[in-house]
């Protein structure tokens, strides 16, 4: 199993990139069997040469365990129609699927990162949220705006015009 490889534990979380080429041969011929074994097939030493050649020049960029868990996912039949062969060409079809998940796991990352950044999300000169909140309020109690109507004005676009300085009116959001 490939979980218990030694040479795995040591390597899943790093890039392909950053894998010494006798120990991602090592990988990819394991990954290899493991599919073979869930295809009811042979691995060949063509297929993992040219296997490993598709990956170091298409998928450098994504690590190990992205890369293993491909091959036991296409194998299984859970990536494509399941019908796949040992091949190059079904195989880059599974690493073109996990490459897709890693990418957007990394998407998700580097938006959660962007959303944490106080100093964008709270730039308080070019955004003054609190006068926007003060500005609403104010209108309501005032009458001129409603329950219904609170939310129809975009916080973020007042706050913007009065950091700006402009003197918003209700009028203004089509109220």
């Amino acid at each position: 199993m490939i979980e218990r490889d030694d040479k795995f534990q040591m390597y899943a979380n790093d890039i392909v990139k950053n894998v010494p080429g006798e120990y991602l041969q090592y990988l990819v011929s394991l990954f290899m069997r493991e599919a073979a074994i869930n295809l009811g097939c042979d691995e060949n030493e063509t297929t993992l040469e040219r296997t490993i050649y598709y990956i170091k020049r298409d998928y450098s960029y994504m690590p190990i365990n992205f890369v293993a868990s491909a091959f036991i996912r296409g194998s299984l039949g859970q990536i494509g129609d399941g019908k796949g062969r040992l091949v190059p060409k079904t195989i880059i079809a599974w690493l073109a699927d996990s490459s897709l998940s890693y990418n957007r796991l990394i998407a998700n990352q580097k938006n959660r990162e962007n959303q944490n950044d106080v100093s964008i999300a709270m730039d308080l000169h070019k955004y003054p949220v609190g006068s926007a909140i003060a500005k609403k309020i104010e209108w309501y109690q005032k009458g001129l705006i409603t329950s219904e109507e609170w939310d129809k004005i975009p916080l973020k676009e007042l706050a913007e015009m009065i950091g700006k300085g402009h003197y918003p009116t209700p009028e203004y959001f089509s109220i």
